[in-house]
């Protein structure tokens, strides 16, 4: 007889667990979502405040792109990216470059990184600690290959204009069927951008302010525009007269 009822009981409390979990999954991923946007929120924040302090301590010249491209940690412990952003400006705010990261891979995806953003998807375990794979990329469409360093007064609406963006890796969902395959470079434009929260992504612009963007729309305007821009646009050239495209 109680083998019975306790086969009942069970009967009738597996569907309502699974109802339970049904009900909390959601819940539990949106609170882990809002975590992980705040962080990232904080993160390029502090980001803007590091440009800022090197700017006003390099004659007005923004951060730069780095020469070679960090495809191992070799590479992005190079003489040749000694000055790349994201060797300057994370020691600015007392944490370590990428470079210094070459010894131990897996601690460049932990929150003492200050560009981990634990909202993204990286890669797994044996493929990303060959090699850095950045959430967060500077604007490359404000430096061109063969230009002079870019200085703050050649950027005509520093409240409109991108210095850095939440970039894409490998497996994440595109904001827009159109873009590219994510990559995970430290460099980057609109057509890497990614949106991780709930369609959402964060950019950091020259004055230092971060906003939250919605990935389609910031997109599709880009695509859509004729130049110049209007000063209130999100801008990703020095000018908005410039076709960041091109």
């Amino acid at each position: 007889m109680r083998g019975r009822k306790l086969i009942l009981l069970l009967v009738f409390a597996i569907p309502a667990i699974l109802v339970v979990i049904a009900i909390a999954f959601p819940v539990f991923a949106q609170i882990q979502m809002r975590a992980n946007k705040q962080v990232a929120l904080r993160n390029m924040n502090q980001l803007g405040a590091a440009a800022a302090t090197y700017m006003a301590e390099n004659g007005g010249t923004l951060p730069a792109t780095g020469l070679k491209d960090p495809d191992t940690w070799a590479a992005a412990a190079s003489p040749e990216n000694a000055n790349a952003w994201y060797n300057v400006l994370p020691r600015k705010l007392g944490h370590k470059g990428v470079d210094q990261y070459a010894s131990n891979p897996q601690a460049f995806y932990s929150k003492e990184n200050i560009l981990f953003l634990p909202g993204a998807q990286y890669p797994e375990s044996e493929k990303k600690l060959a090699r850095p794979y950045f959430a967060i990329a500077i604007n490359t469409k404000l430096q061109r290959k063969g230009e002079e360093p870019v200085k703050l007064a050649q950027i005509t609406h520093p409240a409109r204009t991108v210095l850095f963006l939440e970039q894409g890796l490998p497996k994440e969902k595109k904001a827009a069927a159109q873009q590219p395959n994510y990559d995970g470079s430290p460099n980057g434009s609109a057509k890497s951008f990614v949106a991780r929260y709930g369609g959402v992504g964060f950019v950091t612009f020259v004055d230092g302010h971060v906003e939250a963007i919605d990935g389609r729309d910031m997109l599709e305007r880009m695509w859509r525009s004729t130049f110049p821009l209007e000063p209130m646009d999100i801008i990703w050239s020095k000018t908005p007269e410039e076709n960041p495209n091109k």
